[in-house]
């Protein structure tokens, strides 16, 4: 109930804001991908006698299966690069702001605050753990204004709608991605394929989010489970 009350909050507060001020938000994440394609089982609708065709059957590899994780982020019309995190790098608050924050966030901000300016461009993180400590005392010393985020809410952060893009376009490719290799190239091409029109149109939703944020009571909203459907619609 106390998350509730402050999504509830959080969308009241946010409720006018105008697309030129979402635009100046800079959305960013992590986000893991995996040769499996999807990172829930998947269902396949089929007839009984269907049960063994090769587009009902999710295949295993002799490889076994991999995953990587992605930093990536996007303000207004533009995205940053993805960055991938080394397989068996453990990402903490020191290396998120050694990794991502120092070399990649903050230079990137600083393009869109020219681009943007002279508003201020907003910075948006989630809550995760590797987002405290080193990292918030490497903000404070660059004085990088940010978004206070209610918990627990990816409908919210327009961020998860690029992943869940990219989960799609894994899930239409299902089982082709054999290797790290093979799934790397796929997410770069996932990502490479968003257009400008995508980000922007994302940014004139968030009204609409916050309102539903508000009908529910700060509970969920379809924007929570709007990637599971799209990812069912895909097998």
């Amino acid at each position: 109930p106390a998350n509730q009350k402050k999504r509830v909050q959080f969308a009241e507060d946010h409720l006018d804001w105008t697309f030129e001020q979402w635009i100046r938000v800079f959305w960013t994440e992590e986000s893991s991908f995996s040769t499996k394609g999807f990172h829930c089982r998947p269902w396949v609708i089929r007839l009984p006698e269907e049960e063994y065709y090769p587009d009902c059957i999710d295949e295993t590899f002799d490889q076994g299966r991999t995953s990587r994780m992605a930093w990536g982020g996007f303000c207004g019309q533009y995205k940053t690069d993805l960055f991938w995190v080394p397989g068996k790098v453990k990402i903490d608050s020191l290396e998120y702001r050694d990794s991502i924050l120092l070399p990649r966030l903050i230079p990137f901000w600083e393009e869109m605050a020219v681009a943007y300016g002279p508003e201020p461009v907003l910075v948006v993180e989630d809550g995760a753990s590797r987002h405290k400590g080193h990292a918030k005392r490497a903000r404070e010393a660059y004085a990088l204004p940010c978004v206070q985020w209610p918990p627990q809410s990816p409908d919210l952060n327009l961020i998860e709608a690029l992943w869940g893009d990219m989960e799609v376009f894994l899930g239409q490719n299902w089982g082709r991605a054999k290797n790290e290799t093979e799934l790397l190239q796929m997410c770069e091409a996932a990502w490479a394929s968003i257009s400008p029109n995508r980000l922007l149109d994302l940014c004139r939703g968030m009204r609409a989010r916050l309102e539903a944020v508000i009908a529910a009571g700060g509970k969920a909203t379809p924007y929570q489970v709007e990637l599971t459907k799209s990812q069912l619609s895909q097998t």
